[in-house]
């Protein structure tokens, strides 16, 4: 005869893996395929307090018997024994019962079984057994399936029951007894978020745990949270969904005053009104929503909120009002902060300008003899487009300033705006081009330029005013004087251009030019030609004004 062989086994894990006898099962092949023939490789504890043994190789039917024993030491005394009778194929049919008084905790197991060819096998300490009440959470319930803006509590419930293996039965879980629950929460369409919590239960088995959603409420589970003497069952019980609705609303807000200086405060105010689905439009006033300004457009995607500026919630009538220090010139957003109950984002945008310094750069006046002033530069700026420009004159540089001609700049190129400006001005003064502040730019004024020119005036007479031919000699003569302070002087050595335009026609010619003596006279003799207008004007130099004379007509006889 063959001699009986005892081995022992390691086991999985410092105590016996507590699992389903279903899902035991779908792991068995794979745990078999890695054993070695005729050996115990796993003893596992169900839920339902039943013991199911998986031996390597073929078990003659109807040998398998299982011992329980008080401790591992090898003189401990046996609890229980399960005989082949108590076995329906590899596991037990009743979970196992120890005598009374026994407490819960983990005890060591030996198995005897047959091969097929009749070999007695026997492992001691083969696995062990998990005698534990084994609790399980059931009829989990919620008391609503949808929140919305105004409706986020939403509590869940259930019951726990408890299979203590020392009476078999299976009754509610005693009061105390902690569940963990654990959901995740939508809380925008790029983020999740888990969450965890522990609910305790009341005297028949029963808890509930309120929730306050931020969002849809998915892929929730419940289970018992073991203590020294109860276990949770192997599988996790599901929650119920919950799923958010979103409000649709409409916001409008106004900013005032558009305009204001760096760290100066501007209101934002205005009205949020929920939709009516009853006559279809947005007049029910929002109470309640949280108002956001930001200076970036709303995130639809992740439901932050960028650059936020200010923020308050409406009041019962929808309205709300707060205010911003503004440092810059800034587009403002305002909507309500989303979330997955304000998902369909409706904002109002504003412009708060904060106009910024400016400067004219590389400034030229001149004055030409006509008494044309023109200026050139550049308004200093990246906003300098469309800026109103006006030039200025003054008799003293200070007060008195007139306006003489305005322009409106146009694009910029990178950091400034050129200009040209001009205008008739006066023979003596100050200049000065001015931009008054705008959203953009704050005002400058330039400094004043001195600009003048000396003024002049001309005397003229002809000698005959009916000579008898064409080929008449007529002398034209005249003085032309400058002025001197209050005074006037003879201009000598002034440049006289003689001119003539004869009867019918509309253009003049010049005849002579010559200059003035030390008296300030000048005279040209010239043939009278036919009928014509006769007169004389100032060539003037870069520091005299032009002046002409009166006309003279000359009809000539013939």
């Amino acid at each position: 005869m063959r001699i009986t062989r005892t081995r022992r086994r390691a086991v999985i894990g410092a105590t016996a893996v507590t699992m389903s006898a279903a899902l035991a099962v779908a792991i068995a092949p794979a745990a078999f395929a890695d054993s070695t023939p005729g050996s115990v490789y796993q003893v596992v504890t169900g839920d339902d307090g039943k013991v199911t043994v998986y031996i390597s190789g073929e078990v003659q039917d109807g040998s398998m018997q299982l011992s329980v024993r008080a401790s591992t030491a090898a003189d401990a005394p046996v609890l229980t024994t399960i005989d082949a009778t108590g076995f329906t194929g590899n596991h037990t049919t009743n979970a196992v019962q120890l005598p009374t008084g026994t407490a819960y905790g983990d005890y060591p197991i030996d198995v005897d079984w047959k091969l097929a060819d009749g070999t007695q096998e026997h492992t001691a300490g083969a696995g062990t057994l998990n005698y534990r009440k084994h609790a399980s959470v059931t009829d989990v319930t919620t008391d609503r399936s949808i929140t919305d803006f105004t409706h986020r509590t939403v509590t869940f419930g259930g019951l726990v029951n408890v299979l203590d293996p020392a009476t078999g039965s299976t009754g509610p879980a005693a009061a105390g007894t902690q569940v963990g629950l654990t959901w995740w929460e939508d809380v925008s369409p790029a983020r999740r978020v888990q969450h965890t919590g522990t609910a305790t239960t009341d005297d028949s088995g029963g808890f509930s745990f309120p929730v306050t959603a931020g969002g849809s409420l998915e892929s929730g589970s419940v289970k018992v949270i073991g203590t020294a003497d109860t276990v949770g069952v192997q599988n996790s019980t599901a929650l119920p969904d919950v799923s958010a609705q979103s409000q649709s609303y409409s916001v409008t807000a106004s900013v005032t005053p558009g305009t204001v200086h760096k760290g100066q405060t501007v209101t934002v105010k205005g009205k949020v009104m929920r939709y009516d689905v009853n006559n279809g439009s947005y007049d029910l006033p929002f109470a309640g929503a949280p108002v956001v300004t930001t200076a970036a457009e709303p995130d639809t995607y992740g439901y932050t909120v960028p650059h936020k500026l200010a923020g308050a919630t409406t009041g019962t009538d929808g309205s709300f009002s707060y205010s911003i220090t503004a440092n810059m010139t800034t587009a403002l957003h305002t909507y309500l902060a989303p979330s997955p109950y304000l998902s369909s984002v409706s904002e109002t945008q504003n412009t708060v300008n904060v106009p910024v310094a400016t400067s004219i750069t590389l400034p030229a006046f001149s004055i030409d003899q006509f008494g044309l002033v023109k200026t050139t530069g550049r308004l200093t700026g990246a906003n300098c487009s469309n800026q109103s420009l006006w030039l200025q004159y003054s008799p003293n540089g200070r007060t008195n300033w007139l306006n003489m001609s305005h322009i409106t700049t146009g694009w910029t190129n990178g950091s400034y705006c050129s200009f040209v400006m001009q205008g008739y001005g006066w023979s003596y003064g100050y200049y000065r081009v001015v931009h008054f502040e705008s959203p953009q730019l704050l005002g400058y004024a330039e400094p004043a330029h001195r600009l003048s020119r000396t003024d002049t005036q001309m005397s003229f007479a002809a000698s005959s005013t009916r000579p008898s031919t064409a080929s008449s000699k007529v002398t034209f003569s005249g003085v032309v004087i400058a002025q001197s302070g209050s005074s006037w002087i003879h201009y000598n050595h002034a440049h006289v251009v003689l001119v003539y335009r004869p009867k019918g026609d509309s253009n003049w010619y010049w005849v002579q030019k010559g200059y003035t003596n030390s008296a300030g006279r000048f005279s040209f003799t010239t043939p009278a030609y036919g009928d014509g207008t006769w007169a004389a004007y100032l060539d003037a130099d870069s520091t005299h004004f032009y002046s002409e004379t009166k006309t003279v007509y000359v009809d000539v006889v013939h």
